[in-house]
C-alpha cells in the first residue's frame, strides 16, 4: 500500500517561518453518531482547524476527564469500530488534506495487530499516532511499524516531567510534543498554570521540535497568551462539551461548534 508524505513537519516548518501557532481540536469519532461527527470534522476544518486530533472510543480513557469519558461512552453505543474509523478518515481525505491525528489506547491497536494497525492507518491518511497509555520504552514494537510507514508517534510531556524525562522523549519524539498543562486529566480549566512557558522552553532546548500545549484550554484568553510560546493549541473537552449539551439539537452542535472554533482561530491571528 501507498505510505503516507507526512504533512506535520511542513505545516510546523511554513508556520514557524510565520510565526504562526496552529489550532488542534478533539474530537470522538462516532459522538454523538458518525455522521454528525463526521459533520463536525468539517465544521472544525472549514472554521480554522490546522490539524485534526480523532479520538477513538475506548472503554477505559485512564487519561480522560468525564467530557471525554462520556464522549467515548456515547461513540461505543453506536459500534464504532477501528474499519469504521479508518473509514471516517478516508472521507475525511477526500475533502481536506488536513494533517490528521490518531489518538487512541494501546489496547485496540494490540488487539488489532500493530503492523496491520500501521499500515492501514497509513492506507487511510493519518499522519500521526498518539498512543496515550504507551510511552517512549515500551513503544518499540509499536514504532518499528509506524516509522516504516512515515507515520510521526507523538509522546506526552507533563509539568512533572523532570530533564532526564523530557531527554528520553525528545529521543522519540516526532512531529511535535504533546505538552500536558496540567497534572490529573483532561477537562475545560479557567486557569491555568503560569509555569507552562518555562517548561516549553526547557523542552526547547533539549531539542528543537514543535511543542503543543493542550488538557485545559478552554477559552481565547488563555489561547492569547499561550500562542506566544507554544506552537500548537489543542483543545478537545471545550469541543465536547458542545455535543453533550445539546445532544437532541444537532444544528445547535454544529452552530456552537463553528462559533467557537472561529474564535479560537482569531485568537491565534
Amino acid at each position: 500500500m501507498k505510505i503516507n508524505v507526512n504533512k506535520i513537519d511542513d505545516l510546523f516548518t511554513n508556520y514557524k517561518k510565520s510565526g504562526k501557532t496552529a489550532f488542534i481540536p478533539f474530537i470522538s469519532i462516532g459522538d454523538p453518531d458518525i455522521e454528525t461527527s463526521f459533520e463536525i470534522a468539517k465544521t472544525l476544518i472549514s472554521n480554522g482547524a490546522d490539524m485534526i486530533e480523532l479520538g477513538y472510543p475506548f472503554s477505559d480513557p485512564m487519561a480522560d476527564g468525564k467530557v471525554i469519558q462520556k464522549s467515548y461512552e456515547r461513540a461505543l453505543k453506536n459500534r464504532v469500530s477501528m474499519a469504521d474509523a479508518f473509514n471516517f478518515i478516508e472521507r475525511l481525505r477526500e475533502i481536506s488534506e488536513i494533517p490528521v491525528i490518531f489518538f487512541t489506547y494501546y489496547n485496540p491497536i494490540f488487539a488489532y495487530n500493530p503492523s496491520k494497525f500501521a499500515e492501514e492507518a497509513s492506507a487511510a491518511g493519518i499522519d500521526g499516532i498518539l498512543v496515550v497509555d504507551l510511552p517512549p520504552e515500551e513503544s518499540d514494537e509499536l514504532k518499528k511499524f509506524t516509522d516504516e510507514k512515515n507515520l510521526d508517534q507523538i509522546f506526552l510531556l507533563a509539568p512533572t516531567s523532570d530533564a532526564s524525562r523530557i531527554k528520553l522523549v525528545a529521543s522519540y519524539a516526532k512531529g511535535f510534543v504533546y505538552y500536558v498543562s496540567v497534572t490529573g486529566v483532561t477537562g475545560a480549566r479557567k486557569s491555568l498554570p503560569a509555569e507552562m512557558r518555562s517548561k516549553v522552553n526547557e523542552i526547547k532546548k533539549i531539542k528543537d521540535i514543535p511543542v503543543g500545549i493542550g488538557f485545559g484550554i478552554s477559552n481565547p484568553e488563555q489561547v492569547k497568551e499561550i500562542k506566544n510560546y507554544a506552537d500548537a493549541i489543542i483543545i478537545g473537552s471545550k469541543i465536547i462539551q458542545f455535543i453533550e449539551d445539546n445532544l437532541n439539537d444537532k444544528k445547535n452542535i454544529i452552530k456552537n461548534i463553528a462559533e467557537f472554533s472561529y474564535s479560537i482561530k482569531s485568537s491565534l491571528m
